[in-house]
């Protein structure tokens, strides 16, 4: 088994007996997901210190709790990526956004 298989195993297995399994669906998880982004936004807009790195662990903590909890395993979970990846790459960019957002151009 790889190291990302077994934290993600890690992380579901304390998450469910920490908040029980009912608690830990995907929808509460992506909100608690969302909830840390923000906070990862506002630290990084005064810049980002090593203090601020838990908070990167806290959000890939939650994605990949939430991942799990749908059923994808670390394989296919990677192999997901690298597809969006190669899809992005053939993609035409817009301009960034008034945060500085850069979206691909709805065709």
């Amino acid at each position: 088994m790889n190291k990302l298989q077994e934290l993600m195993d890690d992380i579901r297995e304390w998450s469910v007996a920490t908040f029980g399994a009912s608690q830990q669906t995907t929808i509460p998880i992506l909100f608690h997901l969302k909830k840390e982004v923000d906070e990862l936004i506002l630290e990084a807009q005064y810049g980002i210190s090593e203090e601020d790195y838990e908070e990167f662990a806290d959000c890939f903590m939650l994605l990949l709790d939430a991942s799990k909890g749908v059923g994808l395993s670390a394989d296919r979970l990677i192999e997901e990526t690298y597809k969006k990846l190669e899809k992005n790459k053939k993609r035409k960019w817009g301009t960034p956004d008034e945060n500085g957002v850069i979206e691909h151009i709805r065709e």
